[in-house]
C-alpha cells in the first residue's frame, strides 16, 4: 500500500496556482446572487478573492435538514465547532440544482486559520463534467495541486452546461491514507503523510463559481 500511496504523493506535488478552484479552467463572469436570509447557526464564509469578491454576493441558507448554496462568488463556507482528527468519516450529498460544466463543488478538511492571513485547509471537489480534483489552499494565493484534474465514470456529470447533477462524497481519512470516494466508489487517494493533504483540523464545504446546490447529511463519522 505504501508504494502505491507513494507514487499518488509523488504525483501530488504542489502545483502553485495563482486561481483557487482549478487550474484552466473556464472562467464565467461571476454572478451576483442576493442573500435571502441568515447565515446557518455558528456558520461562517470566505470568497476566494477580496475585496472583488464579496460574501454579500451569494446565498447560504439552513434548507430543511441541511443547507442551500448558491454562487456568486467562490467561497468555504465551516462552522468552527465542526473540527476532526485521528480517524474518521466526512460526508455530504450534494444536489447540484445548476452547475457549470467546468466548475467544481465538494468538502474541506484539515483547515487552519480559515479567516486569518494563514489559512489552510484541503479540497475534495467534483465537477459538472463528472471529473474530480484534490487541492491545497496555503494563504491569500497560494494553491497545490495534490490530485490533478480527473475523470471518472462514478461521478454523475450535468447533461448540460448549468444542468443539474447528484453526487454523494467522503473523505475518509485513516492511519496511512486520506481516500476519496463518490457514489460509494474510490477516486483517489493519497499517503496520509503528504504535507498538502492535511488530516486535522477544521471541517466544511466549498462550492465553486456560478453554481446552485442542496447539501444534505453533511457531517463526521
Amino acid at each position: 500500500m505504501w508504494t502505491t500511496l507513494g507514487v499518488l504523493a509523488l504525483a501530488a506535488v504542489a502545483a502553485t496556482a495563482a486561481a483557487q478552484g482549478g487550474g484552466g479552467m473556464k472562467m464565467d463572469a461571476t454572478k451576483v446572487v442576493k442573500q435571502t436570509g441568515p447565515l446557518p447557526a455558528g456558520w461562517t464564509l470566505r470568497v476566494d478573492a477580496p475585496p472583488r469578491d464579496k460574501a454579500a454576493d451569494l446565498n447560504f441558507v439552513t434548507m430543511g435538514a441541511g443547507f442551500h448554496v448558491t454562487t456568486g462568488p467562490a467561497a468555504i463556507f465551516w462552522n468552527p465547532a465542526n473540527t476532526a482528527s485521528g480517524t474518521y468519516t466526512i460526508s455530504a450529498s450534494f444536489g447540484a440544482r445548476s452547475v457549470p460544466l467546468h466548475d467544481y463543488y465538494g468538502l474541506t478538511w484539515g483547515g487552519s486559520d480559515l479567516s486569518g492571513d494563514k489559512e489552510s485547509y484541503g479540497y475534495f471537489i467534483v465537477g459538472g463534467d463528472g471529473s474530480f480534483m484534490v487541492k491545497h489552499r496555503a494563504g491569500k494565493s497560494e494553491v497545490h495541486t495534490v490530485i490533478a484534474q480527473t475523470a471518472n465514470p462514478a461521478i454523475k456529470a450535468a447533461p448540460t452546461d448549468g444542468g443539474a447533477a447528484s453526487n454523494t462524497l467522503e473523505l475518509r481519512v485513516g492511519r496511512d491514507s486520506i481516500r476519496f470516494v463518490v457514489n460509494g466508489t474510490q477516486v483517489g487517494a493519497v499517503d496520509a503523510r503528504n504535507p498538502m493533504a492535511p488530516n486535522a483540523g477544521i471541517y466544511g464545504l466549498r462550492v465553486n463559481h456560478n453554481i446552485s446546490v442542496h447539501i444534505a447529511e453533511f457531517g463526521k463519522k
